[in-house]
């Protein structure tokens, strides 16, 4: 499994009350799954996940990102997305604490969604 994100130390910083989460249930084949979010105003990919080893199993992964527009993506090599035939995957996306996408894992090869944080105001 690959899994890496900005650490930010908040006792330190005092700022970060993990803006972005992720919650993904995987189906009987996880290694085909993998995601990213991009800062869509630099095209930086700033997080990303997968591909997993475990079927069946459910991942957390919280990040503090600064306020900003970005877009998460979902990815699934075989074209299937994470539902029904090879069994039933799902994620849930929230950004400051607030539900985003409730996904039933029927997406195909591709699922992308726009999120803000903080007080960016340039959201499509």
């Amino acid at each position: 499994m690959t899994f890496t994100l900005p650490l930010v130390d908040e006792a330190e910083s005092g700022v970060c009350t993990d803006d972005f989460l992720l919650i993904i249930k995987t189906d009987n084949k996880p290694e085909e799954m993998h995601w990213d979010v991009v800062d869509n105003e630099s095209g930086e990919t700033l997080l990303k996940g997968g591909p997993y080893s475990l079927p069946q199993s459910v991942h957390t992964h919280r990040a503090c990102l600064s306020s900003g527009n970005y877009t998460f993506n979902m990815h699934d090599s075989s074209n299937d997305g994470i539902c029904c035939d090879n069994g039933r995957g799902f994620y849930s996306l929230y950004k400051d604490g607030v539900e985003v996408v409730d996904s039933n894992g029927q997406y195909g090869y591709n699922e992308s969604t726009i999120f803000v944080l903080g007080n960016d105001t340039s959201a499509p």
